[in-house]
């Protein structure tokens, strides 16, 4: 298969169609993409790990291009979408990544089905409904009217990408220093690169939106899987005070927080993050 651009998949489960790509070798890690994103998104995210010692499945959630809205209208229905789409392609196990927006069904997939995740990992995660200032919760409302007029996305994302990473807390030197690397900037495209078909991915916006309008408070999740979290301290989109209470409430859970990079820290800080979570994965992985 080739890695640098797959094609999708679609098959259908019990309440719909969900689309996938499956790349690299070894246990499998499923990646619960971000707002604004797709398997597209989650493919870009999973170029930033060894292909040659794990496998990436790379999911649209529900909403998102072509994944069927039913598959997912509450987190708990993502989740277990999840579990059906593994079931389906034979996978006992999967570890789950979520980032961002797509957090809170993989915490429901860690929770509600630890039997068949071998570890949940959360890096920039929305983990509760966020006190947006007004200013940015206008444009968010703004964002998705205009969701439906695809060119205006397009020149955002052609000329502003560097305007679209800083907007996400990213220092404006970090941001031309990640740029400049062939690498992360392949990465950094692929994590924004789909706004410029954002009509494509409106229902999975709206969703996304009802989900986290209605997220339970941190303490009552339940989780007793191997659990990593990283965050960064300046991420303007989820709160650093949130992923530190989850961290505290799951037993042996790793924590680790970044000062700055924002909500892509992930990437501006590869580096340094990117080595310690493929050891974590390593340190659990089932035999």
């Amino acid at each position: 298969m080739n890695t640098n651009n797959p094609i999708s998949q679609t098959v259908q489960i019990s309440s719909g169609d969900i689309e996938y790509v499956f790349v690299g070798s070894g246990p499998t890690i499923l990646i619960s993409h971000g707002t604004l994103g797709g398997y597209d998104q989650a493919l870009a995210i999973s170029q930033l790990f060894d292909y040659e010692s794990f496998s990436f499945l790379c999911v649209s959630r529900a909403g998102y291009l072509n994944s069927s809205p039913a598959t997912g209208f509450t987190a708990e229905d993502q989740a277990r979408s999840y579990k059906e789409l593994l079931d389906h392609l034979g996978i006992a196990k999967a570890a789950i990544l979520g980032t961002s927006g797509g957090a809170p069904s993989a915490i429901r997939f860690a929770q509600d089905f630890p039997e068949q995740c071998w570890a949940l990992l959360l890096i920039s995660s929305i983990l509760q409904t966020p006190d947006l200032p007004l200013m940015f919760r206008t444009a968010v409302r703004v964002q998705s009217l205009i969701m439906g007029f695809d060119p205006l996305w397009v020149i955002t994302y052609k000329y502003g990408l560097r305007m679209l990473a800083q907007s996400n807390g990213v220092q404006a030197t970090q941001a031309k220093m990640a740029l400049k690397n062939p690498h992360l900037k392949k990465v950094i495209q692929g994590i924004y690169k789909p706004i410029t078909t954002a009509s494509l991915r409106r229902k999975g916006l709206q969703l996304d939106d009802a989900q986290i309008q209605s997220l339970p408070p941190v303490e009552n999740y339940d989780i007793h899987v191997p659990t990593y979290i990283s965050h960064a301290v300046n991420d303007p989109l989820a709160p650093v005070k949130d992923a530190a209470q989850l961290a505290n409430l799951i037993p042996n859970a790793e924590y680790h927080e970044f000062s700055d990079g924002g909500h892509i820290f992930f990437v501006i800080h590869s580096k340094r993050i990117v080595p310690d979570v493929e050891r974590f994965l390593r340190t659990h992985t089932p035999d």
